[in-house]
C-alpha cells in the first residue's frame, strides 16, 4: 500500500503542479509567486495578526483574475485552511453552516 501524505500546516507550495484542466487556473492566480505564510497564519499568530494577515490576502484575491475558480475550489473541496479566492477560513466555515442548513430546511419542506 503506498504511503499516504500528510497535510502540513501552511502547505500551499508555489512548487510546478501536475497538468489538470481543473488546475490550470492556478498558474494564472495572483498568488503564485507570493510566500504562502501572507495565505496561511501560523498557529501562534494572535487575533489582531490574522486580521491583518486576512486582509492583505484577501486584497491580493481582489484583483486576482482566476478568483471565481480558486473560492468555488475552495468551497467544493472543502479547503479547510487559508486564504482562497478572498474567502478565509470563517467564511467558508460559515458559508458551509448555511449552505447545510439550506438544505436541511428544503428537505424537511418536501417531505
Amino acid at each position: 500500500m503506498p504511503k499516504r501524505r500528510r497535510a502540513i500546516l501552511g502547505g500551499r507550495s508555489n512548487a510546478p503542479r501536475p497538468e489538470k484542466s481543473w488546475t490550470r487556473w492556478h498558474e494564472h492566480a495572483a498568488c503564485a509567486d507570493l510566500p504562502s505564510q501572507l495565505f496561511y497564519g501560523s498557529e501562534s499568530e494572535s487575533a489582531a495578526e490574522r486580521a491583518d494577515r486576512e486582509a492583505a490576502a484577501t486584497a491580493v484575491c481582489a484583483q486576482c483574475p482566476v478568483r471565481c475558480q480558486c473560492e468555488a475550489h475552495a468551497i467544493n473541496l472543502p479547503e479547510p485552511y487559508g486564504v482562497w479566492g478572498g474567502t478565509t477560513e470563517a467564511s467558508r466555515r460559515n458559508h458551509r453552516r448555511w449552505a447545510r442548513t439550506q438544505a436541511y430546511g428544503e428537505a424537511t419542506r418536501a417531505s
